[in-house]
């Protein structure tokens, strides 16, 4: 499975290999247009991924279930900093 945020715009757009959906309208949306930092949280237990922007939650990007083995990527279309860590979520 694939799941990406595009920063113009706020689209989700995620794969299952065999189909591709494009979430256009996921509530709290927003893009990142400039400088910022933009978080992704996957919750196994529940199956979701929430999207962060400048550190403050904006909502479940996808919403139920998402299992099995993840690989995080960057896509980067002008020049910026990315990093990536692994952590644990605040309760």
């Amino acid at each position: 499975h694939c799941c990406s945020y595009y920063c113009y715009d706020g689209r989700c757009r995620r794969t299952d290999w065999d189909t591709e959906v494009a979430d256009y309208e996921w509530q709290g949306r927003e893009g990142l247009v400039g400088s910022g930092t933009i978080g992704l949280l996957l919750d196994l237990d529940e199956g979701t991924l929430s999207l962060f922007k400048n550190h403050r939650r904006l909502g479940v990007m996808k919403g139920g279930g998402l299992s099995g083995e993840y690989c995080w990527f960057v896509s980067a279309l002008s020049p910026c900093e990315v990093s990536m860590s692994k952590s644990r979520a605040q309760k």
